[in-house]
């Protein structure tokens, strides 16, 4: 249970449904607890990241000009593609995940990659991470990849603007305060309050059986 509240951005019934799921689960309770202290780890590691993410992305405006003035759109677009095996070797040689959490990691990356069929709901939470996680699609061919530009009739690369400003506004939200957003709390009237980021008052969608791997996927 404490392994699993020391991840801040499940909300409250997620929580207790990952609990629930846990005590319920095949594996024996050592490969559990390797699995969520590297969950709490990965997360760590990620949140020691926030003040470069801060440093480099805080004014909006100097970044599109960098993107597109020197860094440019077909080089973007190429910047951006990562296959499908790329996202857990840089899991494994840059954060050290090399666990039973590693399995787990790879069944999630499948799952994203064929999210449309898994018929779930949007998995992100704020506005930024909902536009992105919309415009963000795999490729068998490309892997995952963001529509960040287009080609005219000449065959030469241009920005799509609406996804560039989805590409940067994620990229400053990166920045923090949070790492990964929470619902805000509501109130007993049904207003919501954005100041602490805390989710505890929200009703979440019925929860599974089992893990949901939402978290994960984010």
């Amino acid at each position: 249970r404490g392994l699993i509240n020391e991840v801040s951005d499940l909300e409250t019934d997620a929580a207790n449904a990952e609990y629930d799921a846990a005590q319920q689960s095949p594996w024996p309770p050592t490969m559990r607890d390797q699995v969520w202290g590297d969950r709490v780890k990965l997360r760590l590691l990620m949140k020691r990241e926030m003040k470069s993410y801060k440093e480099k992305f805080a004014k909006r405006d100097e970044l599109l000009d960098f993107l597109r003035k020197d860094i440019g759109p077909e080089t973007l677009r190429h910047m951006l593609q990562m296959g499908r095996e790329e996202v857990t070797d840089r899991l494994r040689t840059k954060y050290g995940i090399h666990s039973a959490y590693a399995v787990v990691l790879c069944a999630v990356v499948d799952q994203v990659a064929n999210f449309p069929l898994t018929k779930y709901p949007v998995d992100a939470r704020g506005e930024e991470e909902e536009c992105f996680e919309q415009a963000l699609f795999y490729d068998r061919r490309g892997g995952f990849m963001l529509p960040i530009s287009t080609t005219d009739n000449d065959g030469q690369y241009t920005f799509d603007d609406s996804n560039l400003l989805v590409l940067v506004d994620m990229l400053i939200s990166l920045g923090g305060p949070k790492l990964l957003k929470r619902e805000p709390k509501r109130d007993h009237s049904g207003e919501s309050d954005d100041e602490d980021g805390g989710a505890d008052d929200v009703a979440e969608p019925k929860q599974s059986a089992g893990p949901s791997f939402r978290s994960d996927r984010r």
